[in-house]
């Protein structure tokens, strides 16, 4: 399957706004050398609450028309409400809501968020977001369990104490949403191919898995309380958007189908393989530094202007990628003018 958006967007007509991510922080000096591409918060950080959690404002200038896209609620402590009222955002402004999968902190300010929508906005999602996911990650030193042993052992497991992380995930009600969506004269679009939501930009659809390696470790669906299944994140939504002469911006909410993934999916399913920018979350907080290591290459080797790891990130995948001029931080209020 293609999407074309080789029509693109004009230069200078993109502005991406973090509306909540993990960290605010009011001291952070905007970076000279991306030219006013990147602007941060500076003292109006200490205005905004950070929480474990996404959400961004996608704002699209076509001519004297604007398009605004949120991706995205944030967290259950509802961070994203009162950074936007602190921002100055009116969310009857925004034309859909794209959910990027479903984990609680990126629904969990949905709840709050879908009143405050106009009529007719469009909530968009995957079926699959109400599927019931589960962490077990392993003490360290131990491999991840494979969704067989899993299903025959857990039990035991847990009675070992073999986790380090052990947590189902609360799952988002399929009727509590369609509720709110019907009593606010919303529309909700359930569907796992791309949707083109304007000229040169596009949704995912399902990512195509081209390397295994990528898919972010110790996720499991759950069928029963003793069944488990691999998770190839079957939910998962990521934004591409054409920016004419620059190439494609990449936008992600977790990137647990591989930040590698994303990117490949992206330009296979768009035609368009140069990379201009790469923002969200990429979830390689658990992984080894080696696979780090060649996801950051790979990123390297496409050299985009822009590339921002936030969120579940972590720590090591930023200072690997910090050795490349791309690199910067994503903080609540932090701006792109792409």
């Amino acid at each position: 399957m293609s999407i074309d958006i080789s029509d693109g967007i004009e230069s200078g007509n993109l502005t991406i706004k973090v509306l909540t991510t993990n960290t605010s922080i009011s001291t952070l000096l905007t970076d000279e050398k991306f030219e006013g591409k990147i602007i941060q918060p500076h003292t109006n950080g200490s205005k905004y609450l950070a929480e474990h959690g996404l959400a961004m404002s996608i704002e699209i200038q076509q001519g004297e028309e604007i398009k605004k896209y949120l991706l995205d609620a944030g967290g259950p402590r509802n961070s994203i409400i009162m950074n936007a009222e602190a921002m100055g955002i009116d969310f009857k402004d925004y034309n859909k809501l794209i959910l990027s999968h479903g984990h609680v902190d990126h629904y969990g300010g949905l709840m709050n968020v879908l009143p405050k929508l106009k009529e007719g906005c469009e909530l968009i999602l995957t079926p699959n977001s109400y599927n019931q996911n589960i962490i077990l990650v392993p003490k360290s030193g131990q491999a991840f369990y494979s969704p067989e042993v899993l299903t025959e052992k857990f039990r035991d497991l847990q009675k070992e104490n073999k986790f380090i992380y052990n947590i189902k995930l609360p799952s988002m009600n399929k009727s509590i949403i369609e509720n709110l969506v019907d009593q606010n004269n919303l529309k909700i679009i359930e569907i796992n191919t791309p949707i083109k939501l304007t000229s040169g930009i596009t949704t995912s659809g399902e990512i195509e898995i081209f390397d295994e390696k990528e898919l972010t470790k110790g996720f499991y669906l759950m069928k029963s309380r003793k069944e488990f299944e691999k998770n190839t994140f079957r939910d998962e939504i990521s934004i591409y958007i054409n920016i004419k002469e620059k190439g494609l911006v990449v936008i992600t909410g977790c990137g647990h189908t591989g930040i590698v993934n994303i990117i490949k999916h992206g330009q296979k399913l768009t035609g368009i393989n140069k990379i201009y920018a790469v923002i969200g979350g990429f979830h390689k907080e658990w992984e080894k530094t080696e696979a780090i290591e060649d996801s950051v290459r790979f990123i390297e080797g496409l050299n985009p202007e822009i590339t921002c790891g936030m969120h579940c990130t972590g720590f090591e995948f930023n200072k690997i990628m910090s050795r490349h001029p791309s690199h910067t931080f994503g903080i609540v209020g932090t701006e792109f003018h792409l």
